[in-house]
């Protein structure tokens, strides 16, 4: 097997050039009026370059500029900017305005260029400059994108022509190979008319070829210890790590016309469905199930319905049963949000299912087991754990819901999410929650680090925080400073204790290929991107060991950097934090195909999702103490 990676970037064929800017020295006026066309960067003052200065920048002689020669490592930031205004100059100069596109917020240096239109949208491949510093070469990132047409509705042909789905409207699984023509595509109809960007860029159509190497491949463990690759082989076989002891009840709740689709999803639950390949809550989760005969039924799904609802559960509540309502409802909107916050000031979870799937019988007899899944974690119980590299590490997902009015702030809040390295969901912690920043801010210092103190006393020897790319900086800044202070501080009962913090991007820009019929790399792939920060591409999913075709289409890879630590990490340190990030998209309990995304990062959108939708006073989802936002 061929341990190499091809990353989706052109590398400029020549790395040694050198390029012409005219620059003047920044006084501390605002990028508005003769300046608001302006890059503001640090260059050398002169060939020393170790003294820098702060400046206007531009790529055309002006009034009051002096004119530099620049190398490309004088600034590498500067670099990339110079390779997007070559690119962007040559495409307005070689292309109609209808072959490119450029991003309405230009956050990244990208161009997009129109490969075919379709009334759903139009294909694109897009080219951003970039510094890829495991090879130390500069180059443009590229990657096969569809632009939705906004005026169109979602639809399986968007799915198709977007690449998820093949040409027969099933799951792609030549998603990869598609997306490589793509590249193709945009090389021979857009190749010769880009490239060179003048006489020095130029780029090599060979891709960027990197060293890759392989985590281990998830496990689970099931009751009395045993193993096994599958989560849901393993349940049959073993049981669930952890039962539900109380017997359970289960009530339903839904509006009167609704009730014939009871039937099928009572039978679907108890593994009585002559169609559904499940065998039921009792046999599968080993859980003593009592369904509801005095299940309620609305009239609407009315405040004042949907309370009288919320009455008669609390009354059903027993201290010797376990109790669980599913609400059968259309489009889980605000119904579904109103009775979840409901039931979650009652110390009670919710399932709900939608009339939707209970009407399609060859999509609800695979959804039932996850149903199922659902139902037995948020009572309490545990169907499995995550082999582990870490023994002794507890993790906390980073997770924001700040509200907006007219895109302006007006409520902060953070929370985390803590599991240990085995993927055993602990609870979630409110870290902070007010409507200046100010205050939001120090909530934050002050209750990470009581999180974590709550925690290591247990016995742990490593923290570990997982933060999305979507957290702000000012937050990222705050939780590492207090992390720091606390390290550094006299308290000797932590001297032992690592601290790590790594940023983990599900939607990133990178992606590549393998050696492979297929070009999918193997499950649990890793490549280096970068050492300092460390940064990796590790494939959660991916071809399987033994065999050499796949089923359904394989997503990209998960981009994961290390932030900061309290010590200089190895590469066989850092291999072991990366081994429990993928073990924890094992650990998902939300479905038994769900393992793309850590549930350090995954359980945070899930709440973030439901924090946007709720009252104001939510402080009492750090009570609940099983994962009811499944």
């Amino acid at each position: 097997m061929d341990n190499r990676i091809i990353l989706s970037f052109y590398p400029l064929v020549n790395q040694e050039f050198e390029y012409k800017v005219w620059r003047r020295n920044y006084s501390g006026k605002k990028r508005q009026g003769p300046f608001g066309d302006l890059y503001r960067n640090t260059l050398p003052i002169d060939d020393d370059l170790d003294e820098r200065g702060d400046y206007w920048i531009c790529f055309e002689f002006r009034e009051g500029f002096e004119e530099f020669i620049c190398k490309p490592y004088y600034n590498r930031r500067l670099t990339q900017y110079y390779l997007y205004h070559l690119l962007y100059e040559k495409a307005k100069k070689e292309l109609s305005e209808d072959g490119y596109i450029l991003p309405e917020k230009p956050f990244r240096k990208v161009v997009n260029f129109v490969l075919k239109e379709h009334e759903e949208g139009k294909e694109v491949v897009w080219l951003e400059s970039h510094y890829l510093p495991i090879s130390k070469r500069f180059g443009f990132l590229t990657d096969f994108k569809f632009f939705k047409n906004p005026q169109i509705q979602f639809s399986r042909e968007l799915q198709r022509l977007s690449l998820s789905l093949d040409k027969n409207y099933r799951s792609n699984r030549d998603f990869y190979i598609d997306k490589h023509e793509k590249l193709l595509e945009f090389r021979s109809k857009f190749g010769d008319k880009l490239f060179p960007l003048d006489t020095t860029f130029d780029v090599s159509w060979e891709l960027e070829n990197l060293l890759s190497n392989s985590l281990e491949t998830k496990a689970y463990i099931f009751a009395d210890g045993k193993t096994r690759n599958s989560q849901f082989k393993g349940l049959e076989e073993f049981g669930p790590l952890e039962r539900v002891i109380q017997p359970v009840t289960i009530v339903f709740v839904y509006r009167e016309e609704d009730q014939y689709l009871v039937k099928d999803l009572i039978e679907g639950l108890m593994g009585n469905s002559s169609y559904v390949l499940f065998d039921g809550l009792e046999k599968m989760f080993k859980m003593n199930v009592k369904i509801d005969v005095n299940s309620i039924s609305l009239p609407d799904f009315s405040e004042g319905s949907l309370q009288h609802a919320t009455d008669n559960i609390r009354d059903l509540q027993h201290p010797d049963t376990a109790l669980i309502p599913i609400l059968i409802l259309d489009k889980p909107q605000a119904t579904y949000y109103n009775m979840k916050y409901k039931l979650l000031k009652e110390n009670l979870p919710l399932q709900v299912v939608t009339k939707q799937l209970l009407r399609k019988k060859e999509t609800l007899k695979w959804s039932i087991s996850n149903i199922a899944l659902q139902i037995f974690a948020k009572l309490g119980g545990k169907p499995w754990k995550v082999k582990t590299s870490n023994e002794k590490s507890i993790i906390f997902g980073i997770g924001q819901a700040h509200q907006k009015i007219d895109s302006k702030p007006i409520k902060y809040f953070a929370y985390s999410v803590c599991t240990d390295s085995s993927g055993i969901y602990k609870k979630v912690d409110v870290l902070g929650k007010s409507e200046s920043e100010s205050d939001y801010l120090d909530q934050l210092k002050e209750n990470m680090i009581k999180a974590i103190k709550e925690h290591i006393q247990n016995g742990y020897t490593s923290v570990v925080l997982h933060m999305p790319f979507k957290i702000k900086q000012k937050e990222i800044e705050t939780i590492h400073n207090a992390i720091q202070e606390y390290v550094e501080s006299a308290d000797t009962s932590i001297s032992d204790i690592d601290f790590v913090v790594l940023k983990v991007n599900q939607k990133n820009k990178y992606f590549g290929y393998a050696y492979t019929n297929s070009l999918v790399p193997y499950e649990s792939t890793y490549t280096l991107l970068s050492n300092s920060p460390p940064a990796y591409l590790v494939w959660f999913e991916g071809l399987q060991y033994g065999r050499k075709t796949i089923f359904k289409r394989v997503p990209g890879p998960i981009y994961i950097e290390f932030y900061w630590s309290n010590g200089d990490l190895s590469e066989k340190e850092r291999v072991r934090y990366l081994q429990d990030v993928l073990n924890l998209s094992g650990a998902n309990w939300r479905g038994f195909n769900a393992k793309n995304i850590p549930i350090s990062i995954y359980y945070c959108e899930l709440i973030a999702s439901f924090l946007k939708e709720f009252p104001a006073e939510v402080e009492t989802i750090g009570n609940i103490t099983n994962p009811w936002f499944l």
